[in-house]
């Protein structure tokens, strides 16, 4: 017997009790036949889902439900949930594992006093009709009674006022951080949660533009949740489009796609943009999307970008649903339900939710039977000015655009007349110069012919070393006054590091060194215990993030691209392991030498190696993306898209440039010239000697000839 008849039975049971004629063992008999009659459907995990699931990879079957215990109840559901997660989660479980969702539910039969018959709650509790709780062993955000807002469906507590408002509302304003006035773009933006971020972001003063899969799924869009723009992703050149829609940019991207639209995405963002990572639903199906490696970008345009899971903000559940709430009841937000009707009809919903057919919050309404960062001081210092006569500086200029690895023919050596110096000025000359990977993909940026940039270590009269960013030249007239109109690092005095040499000024004490110590102690922010991973681990700046990685207490692991720079790193520097990322099954290696995973990734190389190790980081893993070296001399290599991993796994990737930190830069210099004169920080310089073999270090730079900074004296 199933519980459509639940209430019938009940009620002869109620009036059973009230007639004092009848014996005491047919008052019991009646209750046990109450008792076992409640019988409950439910779906499990049939067959590993293959692609996209199939209606025969979800089973129906039913169980008997024992008797209520004291603190427990009885609830039917009323509404049940199909959500994009449901899908990659399932892979987590055993097949004959109950499918997962949430419900609102009325309770029917009570041994609780706060829960008593009638009360509407949210219950996470699978595909079920009816399930016996324990209130006090579920989380907050697993089971609640649902909040009254009176004339609204207590459907939408699968919505706006449920998991998905919550997700919307913590994942984009926690996030992504809007300011008015911004661009924010949606994926998934006809969804449960992309229709509520886009209201939201409206709500904020912002331009909203999103992504949706039908004509008419935009025009809802644009017609009546006032998107200014909304973008059919199966129609035209979404480039183009999104181009023309976003012409100065996009500031905020919530992500609940992933795969190649997030990458056109991502490439049109905006200094400083915000990414948060909700789904990946074009990966849900077991497709293997290869987009192009993500790290040049974040470098360049120092985007943020965060994968979360909404329970996270377990502890502010309500104050989202709420907000939310008042927000409907005032008219600001609206909402659509793609309601399915019949608890039969579930993975028929799931399947077409998944196609993306629904608008809005998909849900199965169960039919209802019986039951139911200059100083004036450092300026005057560098005013102490010396004199030229008929002096020749000669400067390499970049004459012909990159093409792949760097030739010689990219560069040409000029002299210039070094002009008489007048009032105010000085004149620099160099004796060290960096070359630094970074010079690769910012002279894409320039017209040719120009000066090629970089940094450089100066002599002055009376004993004075300055680190001047003058290019590769070797000498240079400025007017430092007039260099106060640019940033702190753009020229400074060296601070003494006696017994050391002054080339340092471009290596540990220089911008590799804050690069290194503001990039892994501000985005990554390792804790004693922790696990980092380096790529790029040789070089001038990896070196030194695995050593200040051992100072906080860490397990380091280091990719090199030699036997032999593995053994220094080992040997020298203290790494925990150093692999040679040139050998076969990195991903073993990998797994060896990291058994409880990966908590910060210092990224200076982008491309498959970073893929990987994506796949080995633990729950909130942080990643800083230095570089990606691994694109400078060829195309963007194409790599699975991360958002899947990022939303299940809570990762956050922060890409940045070292300039960010321009108002702390004494800080970083300062206390690694602690730890360098107290032996606790080494270094290791590869010195080219004359400058006319600048082209040749640069090339052999990237090509990671080099171990720790390499220089030109």
């Amino acid at each position: 017997m199933f519980l459509t008849t639940y209430k019938l039975i009940k009620l002869i049971k109620e009036e059973i009790c009230v007639q004092s004629s009848v014996k005491y063992q047919q008052v019991k008999l009646f209750q046990s036949l109450f008792e076992m009659a409640v019988r409950a459907k439910k779906y499990i995990y049939g067959s590993a889902f293959k692609g996209e699931p199939k209606l025969s990879d979800i089973q129906l079957v039913e169980e008997d439900l024992p008797p209520l215990k004291d603190g427990e109840i009885l609830i039917e559901a009323l509404f049940l949930s199909v959500d994009p997660y449901m899908r990659p989660y399932m892979t987590r479980y055993p097949v004959g594992t109950p499918m997962i969702g949430g419900q609102m539910a009325k309770v029917i039969d009570s041994k609780h006093s706060k829960y008593p018959k009638g009360t509407i709650v949210f219950a996470q509790v699978g595909w079920r009709t009816h399930t016996i709780v324990n209130p006090e062993e579920l989380k907050i955000q697993e089971f609640y009674e649902f909040p009254k807002f009176e004339g609204l469906s207590p459907s939408l507590g699968l919505g706006y006022l449920g998991m998905p408002g919550n997700t919307s509302y913590f994942g984009f304003l926690e996030i992504c951080k809007p300011k008015e006035g911004e661009t924010v773009v949606v994926t998934g933006a006809a969804g449960a949660v992309g229709s509520l971020v886009g209201q939201i972001a409206k709500l904020k003063g912002c331009r909203v533009i999103g992504f949706a899969g039908s004509d008419d799924k935009c025009k809802w869009l644009e017609d009546e949740l006032n998107f200014d723009k909304a973008i059919n992703y199966k129609k035209g050149d979404m480039e183009k489009a999104l181009k023309e829609a976003a012409p100065k940019g996009v500031d905020c991207y919530f992500d609940n796609v992933g795969g190649e639209l997030s990458s056109i995405i991502i490439h049109q963002m905006n200094l400083f943009g915000r990414i948060s990572v909700c789904g990946s639903i074009s990966g849900y199906n077991d497709q293997e999307i290869l987009v192009p490696a993500p790290q040049k970008k974040f470098v360049f345009s120092q985007l943020k970008m965060e994968g979360f899971i909404v329970w996270n903000w377990a502890s502010r559940w309500f104050e989202g649903i709420t907000e939310v709430g008042n927000w409907i009841q005032s008219g600001k937000v609206k909402y659509h339900e793609t309601i399915t009707l019949g608890f039969e009809n579930m993975p028929k919903a799931f399947i077409e939710m998944l196609r993306g057919k629904n608008t809005g919050k998909a849900i199965i309404k169960k039919r209802q039977h019986i039951n139911g960062l200059h100083n004036k001081k450092i300026i005057m210092m560098i005013r102490r000015l010396f004199s030229s006569n008929a002096l020749k500086a000669r400067k390499f200029l970049y004459v012909k655009p990159f093409k792949g690895e760097p030739t010689a023919s990219n560069f040409e050596l000029v002299e210039e007349d070094v002009p008489a110096l007048k009032d105010g000025e000085i004149l620099a000359a160099a004796e060290y110069i960096s070359v630094d990977p970074y010079m690769r993909p910012y002279m894409a940026n320039y017209e040719p012919p120009c000066t090629m940039i970089g940094g450089q270590i100066a002599n002055f009269p009376k004993d004075e070393i300055i680190f001047g960013q003058f290019g590769w030249r070797t000498h240079k007239v400025l007017n430092p006054t007039e260099r106060q109109k640019e940033s702190f690092q753009d020229c400074y005095i060296l601070p003494k590091c006696e017994g050391h040499p002054t080339s340092l000024g471009l290596g540990v004490l220089g911008m590799p060194g804050n690069t290194a110590y503001f990039g892994l102690l501000e985005l990554c922010k390792p804790k004693k215990g922790e696990t980092i991973v380096i790529t790029g681990a040789a070089g001038a700046v990896g070196s030194l993030v695995g050593q200040i990685g051992k100072l906080q207490g860490c397990r380091v692991i280091g990719f090199a691209g030699s036997e032999d720079k593995c053994r220094w790193l080992e040997n020298e520097y203290g790494f925990d392991k150093a692999i040679n990322y040139k050998s076969e099954n990195l991903y073993k290696q990998l797994k060896a030498a990291a058994p409880k995973g990966v908590d910060c990734f210092f990224d200076n190389v982008g491309g498959e190696a970073s893929s990987m190790i994506f796949h080995q980081m633990n729950n909130y893993g942080r990643v800083a993306v230095c570089g990606a070296i691994s694109s400078y001399n060829s195309e963007i290599p194409k790599v699975p898209a991360p958002q899947t991993i990022f939303v299940f796994k809570q990762l956050k990737m922060e890409g940045f440039l070292v300039w960010r930190w321009s108002h702390k830069w004494m800080e970083g210099i300062t206390e690694i010239a602690k730890w360098v004169q107290d032996g606790k920080i080494k270094y290791h310089e590869t010195v080219t000697e004359n400058f006319e073999n600048m082209p040749k270090a640069f090339i052999e730079m990237l090509q990671g000839k080099n171990y720790g900074k390499a220089i030109v004296k």
